[in-house]
């Protein structure tokens, strides 16, 4: 081994030790997980596919916002971000969006990203932080407005919490106990 590839690879280790010492185990999955597959003939790297479905098990109607980002990219931004606004009972067609780091049904950090790379979305009243419920009937002023409640805003994270190949469906649920009386659950159906 030549000099500068001996060099080359203490650099590595050094650096690959920092990290393992200032990362936690979860932080080290997340990091490490492939989200893109690399395309042989054209030698770029292609986004994995995630796919996604909501089921509203609770009795009013759920709006929200989803997507994902890469957290540690400063210059991140959502791509395939969607907005629904899902009636008691049903079930959304099954979502495709690019595999990023993280997936987030309403996270405040999905929701600021959104709005200060003033991306353009479909319904302004879906962008929220977390899920609103609404009982107000459809064309009422208050039809997209916490009438009923509201759930924390939920982020996921590839090689922790999913992988890229998974299909990650989320159910909303009425909880008493959980802040705002709802409360959004995770179901990892494997590749």
């Amino acid at each position: 081994m030549n000099r500068i590839a001996a060099v080359a690879r203490l650099c590595l280790l050094a650096a690959g030790g920092a990290c393992i010492a200032s990362c936690t185990p979860t932080a080290l999955l997340n990091i490490s997980a492939p989200t893109s597959t690399f395309n042989a003939p054209t030698g770029v790297p292609v986004p994995r596919l995630l796919r996604v479905a909501f089921i509203n098990n609770s009795p009013f109607r759920a709006i929200f916002t989803f997507g994902s980002y890469d957290p540690l990219n400063e210059n991140t931004t959502p791509t395939g971000f969607g907005q629904l606004r899902l009636e008691s009972g049903a079930t959304s067609p099954v979502q495709n969006q690019p595999c990023r780091k993280s997936f987030s049904v309403g996270g405040e950090e999905l929701i600021r990203l959104i709005d200060v790379r003033d991306l353009p979305v479909a319904d302004p009243r879906a962008l929220i932080d977390g899920v609103n419920f609404s009982g107000a009937p459809l064309g009422d002023p208050l039809e997209a407005e916490p009438t009923e409640g509201t759930a924390l805003g939920r982020t996921d994270r590839a090689g922790v919490d999913f992988t890229c190949e998974s299909v990650l469906i989320y159910s909303f649920e009425q909880d008493a106990s959980a802040p705002g009386g709802f409360r959004i659950d995770l179901q990892v159906l494997p590749p």
